[in-house]
């Protein structure tokens, strides 16, 4: 995940290049919300000084995005080519020209999608099931189906946490290359955990083992380059 300072604008906001005026409006909405003084997110993540000023880099981004003339000009000093918005019609027919790197990922958000329905009905199928979940250990599978015992979706715990979905749904795939460093993890894991009433420091503790275990062969081959 790339620092704050070496984001351009789109980065920064989370949208496409060729997002249009609306989709950058939301965008801007959503961002500034979560780093917004008080965002349950940033419990213990970051300091009043570090919010501040990644709110300032997101007005930054959304003030030069939001006027045609100053994205234009900020689009050719930085070398973005803009495309226009891709449809769906467009993105179906372009599907069978895709690159296989494309596919491969249009085919394991099919199969995430496959496996959150797959788990909905083993949820359904066990809800009388007694589970102790005072005395468990919590992994991304056992964080999803409290969540979904709970009939709450992602995108509500997103509404309360401030904590973007795509971050929330990672925790739950344990996608660790994907989510940030370990300080922020245990923030939204710890985030997640209090929105559905679980015990915010045991489900921190007992997942941050696993992202540690996870990242520790890539920690110990980074040591032993540095060591040449």
């Amino acid at each position: 995940m790339k620092a704050l300072d070496e984001q351009d604008h789109y980065e920064v906001l989370e949208v496409q290049p060729g997002a249009g005026g609306e989709d950058i409006e939301r965008a801007y909405r959503l961002t500034r919300a979560a780093y917004a003084d008080g965002a349950m997110g940033l419990y213990s993540v970051f300091s009043n000084e570090d919010a501040a000023a990644i709110r300032g880099r997101i007005d930054e981004a959304y003030r030069v995005l939001a006027d045609p003339g100053d994205r234009e000009r900020y689009d050719a000093e930085v070398g973005i080519k803009r495309q226009e918005p891709i449809t769906p019609m467009a993105a179906a027919r372009d599907f069978t020209d895709a690159s296989i790197s494309d596919r491969e990922e249009y085919e394991r958000e099919a199969r995430v999608a496959a496996a959150e329905v797959a788990t909905a009905v083993e949820v359904i199928e066990d809800a009388d099931a007694d589970i102790d979940e005072e005395n468990q250990s919590f992994d991304g599978a056992a964080l999803r189906r409290s969540r979904m015992r709970r009939g709450v979706e992602l995108d509500q715990i997103s509404d309360v946490t401030k904590v973007m979905v795509k971050y929330l749904r990672y925790i739950e795939d344990e996608a660790f290359d994907r989510l940030p460093a370990e300080v922020y993890v245990r923030g939204f894991v710890s985030a997640y955990a209090r929105a559905i009433g679980l015990d915010a420091r045991r489900v921190a503790n007992t997942y941050m083992e696993r992202v540690e275990a996870a990242r520790a062969p890539s920690k110990r081959t980074s040591r032993s380059a540095s060591a040449y």
